[in-house]
């Protein structure tokens, strides 16, 4: 027989009464008795002293009443009895509740009462308050773990669930939940709850932070509130109020999350109404906040520096694509150059030659063929010129919503009956400075880029609008932005297949293309690059496969009011032949005697040099007038610009007119090209040459003796 049932019953009464006196004296302590089916029999000083309950309220009540409710109803009291009765003694810990709903955490000891023949006769219950060694222990635990967590983890959900469990359950609550503050604002942002939300309040606390967590971070300390229902630093609307009054949960802790003197967020707890949180347990939540908020600000510097990172190798990326494509630029542009100079013997030559040819000489044919032949390589090196930027423009104030719509007519036919062409043009006029024919370009290569995108149809749609690039975010994804000011922003964008990453970013480099071998040159895009940079604007493009295409040009906004005519002058009709004498100097010896060839044959006496040096010896042999110096800017030794110099010292009225396969502004430095100078580009035809040096000399000499 079990050694508890040989206890007689006057035993076990005296036995009580001593511990009843002893309970009495002894703090945080209480014992009393329970009848078999769990019902209060006795009450002692010290279980009211304990749990704050009077004996008449609790005698006759089941124990249960002094469990949690999450205890008492899972059955945990009725299951300790049952333990304590198959094992005689029974001792457990846990949360049990005061008479104000307050809760501490417990040792208790049940231990079986029976007769001398063995039945149950009741427990005799002793409980004792450890909630501050319970607390202490968890807490360095809980502290422990969070700290190891935040060694580990950067993932701002997993800390701040992590916390909030830990919090809700030291503090034994109905909820706990994390915020952060909404960068620019004062609005809360819920990054974890723990918990059930069991009412309309338990929502707007937990999601919004409305209470206890918003003054927190307002105040920037620690909140208690019993009830907020009650609480006079909170207001609430008639109907907020009816909907709080019938939730449970009115009582909350909350404490702001620091970072030095900036609040960042708060930590919240919600409990049953009536709750009074603690000092301690204010220091204990506050403890698991500054935790909080150590991890959310290694979080976001660890999120900065992978975004700064990543910004750093768009930034690199950025910078070699342009790079490249500025090297690619200057190679194209020199080997233009170079090809110019055969162009112009080619086609300098098939001039002197037809000239010499009667109307019906069966060899003329073939010559328009090889100057045909030529022209159109001219046309291919002015692309890798436009590419390069160093192709000639002649900038005007036009209105590009007038460009547009002239060309309208012109890029539907080009689209073609299955694409359809929306312009979507800005009221006001859009002005800008540069050369209407190059715009032209840019769109018809944009047009046809997006036709071929649209084998079956689509729709091309061109926009244009003012934007104020001084204005932060105003434009976005392009390497080399436009000074800041207001743009006239032209945009192209079409429905079709779309282009993936990596063709993406070899978009606007020279002969590439997607298209099959002999559909495309891969100059399209990249004469667009060109043509846009050296207009002193920016282009940008996205793109996404079946997503289709969007171009977005930016074109510094004109200041003039008044556009500027685009009616080319007429053309001198006056002979181009002449007698004077010019100082020929080329390096390349082919395009010097063809060039030497043509002038002669139009009555022009020549002095022929292939560099500087020869140019200098030729002229001090010369006494005679030189009327005009015809150079190349690039020669041997010293430029054709610093001859020049040189001649002028010696002979003030020599004319000079520049040749050159890249364009005046690149050639010739800025503010060299005076009075008595002019620039011819190359490729030119002998015809283009003979009249401008007839328009420089002007009248020939004898023609005004005549």
């Amino acid at each position: 027989m079990d050694r508890h049932a040989e206890i007689e019953p006057q035993e076990v009464a005296a036995k009580a009464a001593r511990l009843r006196l002893l309970a009495d004296e002894t703090p945080e302590y209480a014992s009393f008795m329970l009848s078999a089916d769990g019902q209060i029999d006795s009450w002692s000083i010290g279980a009211t002293r304990l749990y704050g309950y009077l004996a008449d309220e609790v005698l006759g009540q089941q124990v249960s009443c002094l469990y949690s409710r999450e205890d008492a109803k899972r059955g945990k009291p009725d299951e300790e009895l049952k333990r304590a009765a198959a094992e005689g003694r029974f001792e457990a810990e846990g949360w049990r509740v005061r008479w104000d709903g307050s809760r501490y955490w417990a040792n208790v000891v049940t231990v079986a009462v029976r007769d001398p023949t063995g039945i149950l006769r009741g427990f005799l219950q002793e409980t004792r308050n450890i909630t501050e060694r319970k607390r202490a222990e968890d807490s360095a635990n809980a502290l422990a773990e969070v700290g190891c967590l935040l060694a580990k983890s950067l993932n701002v959900a997993e800390i701040g669930q992590r916390i909030a469990d830990e919090i809700r359950g030291l503090l034994g609550s109905e909820n706990a939940a994390l915020y952060g503050l909404e960068p620019g604002s004062s609005d809360l942002v819920t990054l974890a709850v723990s918990g059930e939300m069991k009412s309309d309040l338990g929502r707007l606390v937990l999601t919004q932070g409305i209470g206890a967590p918003s003054l927190a971070v307002r105040d920037g300390r620690a909140v208690v509130m019993r009830d907020i229902l009650t609480d006079p630093r909170i207001t609430l609307t008639i109907e907020a109020r009816l909907s709080v009054i019938h939730a449970p949960h009115r009582a909350m802790l909350a404490v702001p999350l620091r970072i030095r003197d900036r609040v960042i967020g708060a930590l919240g707890i919600l409990d049953w109404a009536g709750r009074a949180f603690d000092e301690r347990e204010v220091r204990l939540a506050q403890a698991f906040a500054d935790q909080a908020a150590l991890g959310l600000e290694t979080s976001r510097l660890y999120q900065e520096s992978v975004r700064a990172y990543e910004e750093l190798l768009r930034a690199q990326e950025q910078l070699a694509r342009a790079q490249k494509i500025e090297t690619a630029g200057r190679l194209a542009g020199g080997v233009a150059h170079d090809f110019n100079n055969l162009l112009t013997v080619i086609i300098a030559s098939c001039q002197v030659m037809s000239s010499r040819l009667s109307p019906d000489d069966p060899a003329r044919r073939d010559i328009e063929l090889i100057d045909k032949a030529a022209k159109g390589a001219a046309e291919l090196t002015g692309q890798l010129l436009a590419f390069g930027r160093k192709q000639s423009v002649r900038p005007a104030v036009f209105d590009v919503n007038l460009t547009v719509e002239s060309l309208g007519p012109m890029l539907r036919r080009l689209m073609g009956e299955s694409v359809e062409v929306v312009m979507q043009l800005e009221a006001a006029p859009a002005l800008v400075r540069a050369d209407p024919g190059k715009i032209e370009q840019v769109l018809v290569n944009l047009a046809l880029n997006a036709r071929d995108a649209m084998p079956d149809g689509g729709r091309l749609v061109i926009e244009t609008s003012t934007v104020d690039l001084s204005q932060t975010g105003a434009r976005r994804g392009s390497e080399t932005p436009v000074s800041p000011g207001p743009c006239v922003m032209l945009t192209v964008r079409d429905t079709g297949t779309g282009m993936d990453a990596q063709v993406l970013a070899r978009a606007f480099e020279p002969f590439f293309t997607t298209k099959a071998p002999g559909r495309g040159t891969g100059l399209g895009l990249s004469v667009v690059y060109g043509i846009v940079k050296q207009g002193g604007g920016d282009i940008a493009l996205e793109s996404e496969p079946g997503k289709g295409t969007s171009f977005k040009v930016w074109l510094p906004r004109a200041v003039e009011s008044t556009t500027d005519s685009l009616t080319a002058s007429a053309v001198s009709t006056q002979s181009q032949r002449g007698d004077e004498t010019i100082l020929l100097v080329e390096d390349d010896e082919k395009l010097r005697s063809a060039l030497c060839a043509g002038l002669q044959a139009n009555g022009y006496r020549v002095l022929a040099a292939r560099d500087g040096r020869e140019a200098l010896e030729v002229c001090e042999g010369y006494t005679d007038r030189v009327h005009m110096l015809v150079v190349d800017v690039v020669l041997p030794l010293f430029n054709g610009c610093e001859l020049a110099n040189l001649l002028l010292g010696t002979r003030p009225n020599l004319k000079v007119l520049f040749m050159s396969g890249y364009t005046a502004d690149n050639a010739i430095p800025n503010g060299l090209l005076t009075s008595g100078m002019s620039f011819l580009e190359k490729p030119f035809t002998l015809g283009a040459l003979l009249a401008k040096i007839r328009e420089m000399l002007g009248t020939r000499e004898s023609e005004h003796q005549a």
